[in-house]
């Protein structure tokens, strides 16, 4: 079943789109990241022109009656409410954890979960962070909907375990009417993730919403998460912000708008069109590498005869379910073959994330993204819009060129096709 609502027929010139994946945390090569960090800024631009309160006001226990299932219940100074279902069920010591939250903004969803339990893993490893995150994600948006009733976009996509939901506006940014939508991805359980509805992918409730905004076809921002990544974060001594695309594939004009933007805004940036590599079967090779090196453990194990080596073996297969699985399971083979792991419809958008400085995730060990950080996004978005609205015919111009997601391909993912025209 899905719900929906949609009353403010406005659509942007300009789509920006944030989310937070629940639990998306840990990939492989040791990349960590905190990806509620677009979910945050897209709810941040969404709240300058539709205040709401989004302090986190309590923190409870909810047992269903009729299945016995535990929630961790959300509720915001706004009266929001959100709850998410743990698989394994609740523990005095979590509920605990979790009260202190109080008085966090609920915006900041992942920092909100890292504070109340010390560190989050997705990939069912640890159901009850995951499951908080999602909760509050959940009361921040209902916080929105309740309190400007009838002014937003929003749609629940529930297929497959899914606890997605959309929230979107259409907000002035620079004198220009700018579409923008916040989107959770998360999986019933605490489980975590399932990103297919990540980026700009229209598809299923959040294809409809899209289209309601006019988000389906015009040049995006796609704020991303703030994150360690070896390869380019190894011995850097500061944050930086990260621009984003494949040239070949993804739209040049808003890249450069995104680049000029953030020069303009003072932030230390660097930037790539060499990334999200499309169509080469990544992975699903990624996938079966994986599997492959399970199975190889399995086997281990299979031989082991000391309770040592039985640890060890165990512990090896910890690191990979908690961290390398999730840069598999987070999206399905065929539509990262199209979208890269962004999630970018080709022709439409680039990435806006930051890069980690080796300083920070050692003091961390898994990204925060914070309130500075934040002011620092909203700033490089404020200096980009204006850039990127003075090229809107070279930036429409590559998506006609460039465009080829056919939803019907995908359907099966949502068990429906997008709605809307598109």
């Amino acid at each position: 079943m899905t719900q929906s609502k949609q009353t403010n027929r406005r659509k942007g010139v300009i789509g920006i789109m944030g989310h937070a994946g629940a639990g998306h945390v840990h990939s492989h090569c040791g990349f960590v990241q905190d990806d509620s960090a677009g979910f945050a800024a897209a709810i941040a631009l969404i709240r300058r022109t539709y205040p709401a309160d989004t302090v986190i006001r309590e923190v409870s226990l909810d047992v269903d009656a009729a299945t016995g299932a535990e929630q961790v219940v959300v509720e915001t100074g706004g009266g929001g409410r959100g709850m998410a279902r743990v698989r394994r069920g609740i523990t005095p010591y979590e509920m605990a954890g979790a009260r202190r939250i109080a008085g966090m903004d609920g915006i900041f969803s992942q920092p909100a979960a890292f504070a109340a339990c010390g560190r989050i893993y997705g990939q069912g490893v640890l159901e009850f962070p995951v499951a908080l995150q999602t909760a509050v994600c959940l009361a921040v948006m209902d916080t929105f909907i309740r309190t400007h009733p009838g002014v937003f976009a929003t749609g629940r996509e529930t297929s497959s375990g899914r606890m997605d939901q959309m929230l979107g506006a259409v907000v002035p940014i620079g004198g220009h009417p700018v579409s923008v939508l916040a989107t959770l991805n998360a999986v019933d359980g605490g489980l975590g993730p399932d990103e297919d509805l990540e980026g700009n992918v229209m598809l299923g409730e959040k294809g409809r919403v899209m289209a309601a905004l006019g988000l389906h076809r015009i040049p995006t921002l796609i704020l991303e998460s703030k994150a360690y990544v070896p390869a380019v974060c190894r011995g850097t001594r500061e944050n930086r912000f990260w621009v984003r695309i494949n040239g070949e594939v993804d739209n040049c004009t808003v890249y450069d708008a995104l680049n000029a933007g953030a020069k303009a805004a003072g932030v230390s940036v660097f930037a790539s069109d060499t990334a999200y590599p499309r169509g080469g079967g990544d992975m699903a090779r990624a996938t079966r590498a994986l599997g492959d090196r399970i199975v190889e453990l399995g086997h281990c194990l299979a031989e082991s005869k000391t309770a040592a080596e039985k640890v060890a073996v165990a512990g090896e297969l910890a690191l990979l379910v908690s961290q390398d699985a999730g840069g598999v399971t987070f999206m399905s083979d065929d539509l990262n073959d199209v979208v890269g792991g962004g999630g970018l419809v080709p022709g439409t958008g680039a990435v806006l994330s930051m890069a980690v400085s080796e300083p920070e995730i050692r003091k961390w060990k898994i990204p925060v993204y914070t309130e500075q950080d934040l002011e620092d996004t909203l700033r490089v978005v404020d200096r980009t819009i204006p850039i990127l609205a003075a090229h809107l015919a070279e930036a429409e111009k590559e998506i006609e060129e460039k465009w080829n997601f056919q939803p019907e391909s995908f359907a099966r993912l949502v068990g429906r096709q997008l709605m809307g025209k598109h």
